[in-house]
């Protein structure tokens, strides 16, 4: 394997390691990633801006706001509640 290969295998391995133990908040560790990724020269900016899918960006963005307009309006507790309910009656 090629040295930048291996660099970006590493930087990914260690994000992936501390995303799931919670101890940094996951943005910042995956920005921070990133920016060793370019620092180190695996990827130039331009490459890491050509890799940036903008239609799954959109997506997720449109579907954090359709969920936390869901959350604030009491959908998810009501649905919960009527599931209960459901159950109960089973």
């Amino acid at each position: 394997m090629e040295k930048a290969a291996m660099i970006a295998v590493i930087v990914f391995l260690a994000v992936y390691v501390l995303i799931i133990s919670e101890k940094i908040h996951r943005a910042v560790v995956s920005l921070a990633g990133v920016v060793i990724i370019i620092v180190l020269g695996v990827l130039t900016q331009e490459e890491a801006i050509h890799g940036i899918d903008f239609n799954t960006i959109g997506l997720l963005i449109g579907m954090m706001i359709i969920v936390g307009i869901t959350r604030k309006s009491g959908v998810f507790e009501y649905i919960a509640m009527r599931l209960k309910f459901l159950k109960e009656i089973l």
